[in-house]
């Protein structure tokens, strides 16, 4: 039935309040208006006399989509087309109609020592907690919302443009937790129902309404599978569901930040006017719609922790690692694996092999953006090893993951005992095992750099770090760097390890003065290694998938420590009573190295992306150590003062040293966004 109005009585559906006839109030569509073949106009308006305070305009993909059907909200996104001159607003948060119809969420995954563990097991609670939302499938739809929907999917007639951008993205990197079985299979998908929606119809934005209706009865049912199941049937079944349509999105408005501007720029020419910026503020925007409409049903399902891992990636590349809204975004997804129970997976007989590898994928992205993100904002990390049992995934391609049956046991079969696979291939699963890996010792880390307890101290960081050199040299052998290798893959994960020592040498020092021989062997070390990485990709064309990354959070603060002792050696002999290391330190090549170190930082994090402000300051800060050094005037006789970095100055070479040392090079990057 229809929500009642504030006399009592019960709402009519548009058609009829405006012909003046009576209305049976049905739901969603009343029978008078599916006898006169109005049900697209039939909707119930919470507040049919009053009228917006500001006109909103549909968000069109192209200027040939139809006019928008009455009822649309104050807030919607506005956009006139992908260029960046695209006006993008957030969307309105619509009043519901009848708050106490609301769809129910469940509780999700309940542990040991939730209020139900000692009735039910685990297994049926979750179950039980996610069907919850099933007896409310009967409640009316908000007009509002399923307006906002259209609005949304009205952008799938720009499928084309993302599935190139995915395609490209693929051929520099495939992705491990998103790969190209999947994100090929899934615009498949979007594009034959977009298709049956809208072809041969006068009305189109009529015909997306009833597909956003249709995508909101899908999303509060909860999904079910079978062991038996492909990855084709899955999405046949699932696609239509707003999680699946926030994917999409994400995922494209993520490549832009992978892919080089001239492919991005051949990309552009089938869609005139559109560029790299306005395409990543309408992918956001819709992506947020999605998640806003997702929790508004209160679901909690695989596909929205994928979208939740993708959107985080995103908002990363787009403010910054260190904005408040990638740290918020990471609470989100922390919430939604726990709910889900992906932190304590149990064996699920009704559950297929490539469902469960995801799974195992997606706790791994959740469980590494939670370290690398708290390493660089100096907090403690939101998901713990110690109360998960995370799994690694197998080292077998994502081609496999989906594969059928015969294939997939061939590639299990290629597998050794700790699930590597023996063909000493790098390009299957190296990568997501590699992340976990290097996760788990940033863990260790951080429990302690943020410690507060100083008895022990030196002890604990020479055990994590004789662990992780034990770990690295474990590894396969054809997954360790030497200098006559040039994956990237094997480079990172190498400057992952490099990175642990280098945060743990730099606690050391801090705390008690002990280890600065081995800090700055290890900044050396960092900085040679990404500038070998950086020109091995920039040889083959490709572009460095972190790069920016390892600039900004891993190149900085090595960097930093790099341009103090090159600024302790030059000084005069007043200065030499001051400790200094006894390992060699080649002056002029750290001088070169950093001198093509910051150059970097102009091609590689351009001045509208998100973590820009970082490497701005950093850069201007070792620059400007570089000229004192370079310089060579005693301290003395330094009279003139110089600028530091936004306002700061420094007079002499005491002055500045001081000022470098004390320099927070990881806690540096929150002030860029104060």
């Amino acid at each position: 039935m229809s929500a009642p109005r504030r006399n009592g009585q019960l709402s009519s559906c548009e058609p009829c309040r405006k012909s003046k006839l009576r209305c049976d109030h049905s739901t969603p569509t009343c029978k008078r208006c599916e006898r006169r073949g109005k049900s697209d106009l039939c909707v119930y308006h919470p507040a049919p006399l009053t009228k917006p305070r500001q006109s909103g305009q549909i968000l069109k993909a192209t200027q040939k989509t139809a006019n928008p059907q009455p009822l649309l909200c104050a807030k919607t996104i506005s956009v006139t087309n992908l260029g960046s001159s695209a006006s993008v607003s957030l969307l309105g948060a619509a009043q519901f109609p009848n708050i106490s119809k609301r769809h129910l969420s469940g509780s999700g995954f309940l542990g040991p020592t939730s209020y139900s563990g000692s009735v039910v097991s685990n297994e049926v609670e979750l179950e039980l907690g996610i069907r919850a939302s099933l007896s409310q499938t009967a409640t009316p739809l908000d007009p509002q919302r399923v307006n906002q929907g259209a609005q949304v999917l009205s952008l799938l007639e720009h499928l084309d443009l993302y599935e190139k951008l995915i395609e490209n993205r693929n051929k520099i990197r495939p992705g491990w937790l998103f790969g190209p079985p999947l994100t090929g299979a899934l615009i498949a998908q979007f594009r034959a129902s977009y298709r049956n929606a809208t072809a041969g119809s006068e009305n189109k934005y009529a015909r997306l309404l009833d597909l956003s209706r249709v995508l909101f009865k899908n999303s509060a049912i909860p999904t079910e599978t079978r062991s038996s199941m492909s990855l084709n049937d899955y999405l046949s079944q699932y696609a239509l569901r707003w999680d699946m349509i926030g994917l999409v999105f994400a995922v494209a408005g993520s490549t832009t930040f992978q892919v080089l501007q001239q492919e991005l720029d051949e990309i552009f020419k089938g869609s005139p006017g559109t560029t790299k910026e306005g395409l990543r503020q309408v992918t956001f925007q819709a992506t947020e719609a999605c998640l806003q409409f997702c929790n508004h049903l209160g679901i909690i399902s695989d596909p929205l922790s994928w979208t939740m891992v993708q959107h985080t990636i995103f908002l990363s590349s787009l403010h910054g690692a260190c904005d408040h809204r990638t740290w918020q975004m990471l609470g989100d997804l922390t919430t939604a694996v726990f709910a889900l129970g992906l932190h304590q997976p149990a064996a699920a007989d009704d559950a297929p092999f490539f469902l469960e590898e995801i799974r195992k994928r997606t706790m791994v992205a959740a469980y590494a953006l939670d370290k690398d993100i708290a390493t660089c904002l100096g907090r403690p990390p939101r998901i713990c090893w110690r109360y998960c049992n995370i799994q690694f995934p197998l080292d077998i391609s994502y081609d496999e993951v989906v594969a059928e049956p015969l294939v997939r046991e061939a590639a299990l079969q290629r597998l050794d005992a700790a699930g590597w696979n023996i063909d000493g291939r790098i390009d299957k699963g190296a990568s997501c095992r590699g992340a976990l890996i290097v996760s788990l010792f940033r863990e260790s880390v951080l429990e302690v750099s943020l410690s507060h307890e100083l008895g022990g101290l030196e002890e604990r960081v020479l055990e994590v770090c004789r662990r992780s050199d034990e770990y690295y040299s474990a590894l396969p052998e054809h997954l360790q760097w030497t200098d006559d290798k040039e994956d990237p893959t094997l480079a990172s994960l190498h400057l992952e390890f490099l990175y642990q020592r280098f945060l743990l040498c730099q606690t050391l020092f801090k705390r008690i003065g002990k280890g600065l021989d081995l800090l700055i062997c290890t900044s050396s070390e960092i900085i040679t290694l990404l500038l070998k990485v950086i020109s091995i990709q920039s040889r083959l064309g490709l572009v460095p998938a972190h790069v920016k990354w390892d600039l900004c959070y891993i190149g900085l603060p090595a960097a930093g420590v790099l341009s103090i002792e090159l600024l302790r050696r030059s000084q005069t002999d007043s200065l030499a009573s001051l400790t200094a290391p006894s390992t060699h330190f080649p002056r002029s090549e750290i001088i070169q190295k950093l001198s093509v170190f910051i150059a970097q930082f102009n091609t590689f994090v351009p001045q509208n992306e998100g973590d820009y402000e970082i490497s701005n300051r950093g850069q201007k800060v070792i620059s400007q150590a570089l000229d004192r050094v370079l310089s060579g005037v005693p301290s003395s006789s330094s009279a003139s003062e110089d600028m530091v970095s936004d306002g700061a100055t420094m007079g002499d070479d005491v002055e500045f040293m001081a000022f470098l040392e004390n320099f927070d090079w990881e806690q540096e990057a929150r002030l860029a966004f104060c």
